[in-house]
């Protein structure tokens, strides 16, 4: 048999087992047990044969309800104002100084990103990304202090990537897993690249947090664990307590503490407001400019910096997947403190305080609808 020959039998046998097996198929639905016609619609349901008594496991979810939905993306607008930087020497110093230098504004943008790469019943991965700026302007800068001049040159930057993990265990039990890495300092941009105060890769900062949960009802959900976190303006390693509860259709309870907590009150299912905290902080490196006089004498001082924002915070949803998010507030420095050296027995060089600034932020949250 030639290849043509053969060629037109392969094809013939295809299609003869494809319409064929339709056909038989469709011939058995026509006479079986189960279905006697196709115009009747009555069956008896002893007529199926019995299913595969495997067990399917059920799993719980991590919704609650009256939670606002998941941020895919945010993008908003960070201002304080009413501040003042007071850098003073630490207690165990042999010398002794007073800077101060009152800052008009400081202010820049947050992009928080939240991408989903698997979301099954048995897992949910995201990956995440998170890009926010501080820049710094100052009424007068005392230029003794080298910490007021470095952030009214270059302010501050931090640059986060991460994935997040929901792992539930069961129907009443889940794992929630998080890890980032963040670049933070004083680096700047040029037109295509870098500026000319380049990132150190070599001085990143890793965090990670794992807990364990109790999926109570979908009104609540209650999970312990560890972290490893910079929120303090430096490395700590901490117990975490996550408490979701939601008391009625108006109330409910968002906790993570210690990073931050609030009182829910739900206006309707597309507005709602929050009464609460966050902690906020990172650890910063701060490196000199090449093109101008050292401010530090080594490249590897910190700015260990942490606040804890007192605010309140709507949400108002625009459309079914775009929510208004508008937040004011105070935030007080819990940490503002300069260190000469990138580990945790850095000497401390300055204690700075900032008083008691006011701050806004509004943006918009792009959710899953």
């Amino acid at each position: 048999m030639n290849k043509r020959y053969r060629f037109f039998a392969i094809a013939f046998f295809c299609c003869f087992c494809f319409f064929g097996n339709s056909f038989f198929a469709n011939a058995q639905v026509d006479t079986g047990d189960v279905i006697e016609s196709d115009d009747d619609l009555d069956f008896d349901m002893d007529g199926f044969e019995e299913a595969d008594d495997t067990v399917i496991k059920q799993y719980c979810n991590n919704k609650i309800n009256n939670l606002n939905p998941t941020t895919l993306v945010g993008l908003s607008y960070d201002f304080m104002f009413g501040a003042e930087l007071e850098s003073t020497n630490p207690d165990d110093s042999d010398s002794t100084f007073s800077y101060n230098s009152p800052i008009s504004l400081n202010q820049g943008i947050r992009l928080d990103a939240n991408v989903p790469l698997v979301s099954k019943s048995n897992i949910i991965l995201n990956a995440t990304f998170s890009y926010w700026e501080s820049r710094y302007n100052f009424d007068q800068v005392d230029t003794r202090d080298p910490l007021a001049v470095s952030l009214n040159n270059n302010g501050l930057r931090t640059a986060t990537l991460g994935v997040l993990a929901f792992k539930p265990l069961d129907e009443k039990h889940f794992l929630i897993f998080q890890a980032a890495t963040s670049l933070n300092g004083n680096y700047t941009f040029g037109t295509y690249d870098f500026g000319e105060v380049e990132p150190d890769f070599g001085k990143m900062k890793y965090t990670a947090s794992l807990l364990y949960g109790w999926k109570k009802s979908d009104n609540q959900n209650i999970a312990v664990g560890l972290t490893r976190t910079y929120r303090g303006g430096r490395l700590l390693h901490i117990p975490i307590f996550l408490w979701n509860k939601t008391f009625n259709s108006k109330w409910g309870m968002e906790l993570l503490l210690p990073a931050r907590g609030g009182i829910r009150y739900n206006f309707s299912a597309l507005s709602s407001i929050n009464f609460g905290y966050e902690l906020e902080g990172q650890s910063y490196l701060l490196q000199n400019s090449p093109s101008a006089p050292d401010l530090f004498a080594t490249n590897n001082y910190e700015l260990r910096k942490s606040e804890i924002r007192g605010r309140i915070m709507l949400n108002q949803a625009l459309s079914s997947f775009i929510r208004l998010n508008i937040q004011a507030g105070v935030a007080p420095a819990y940490r503002f403190d300069l260190e000469d050296d990138g580990s945790n027995d850095g000497n401390q060089v300055s204690v700075g305080s900032l008083g008691l600034p006011m701050y806004f932020r509004i943006g918009l949250n792009f959710v899953s609808p």
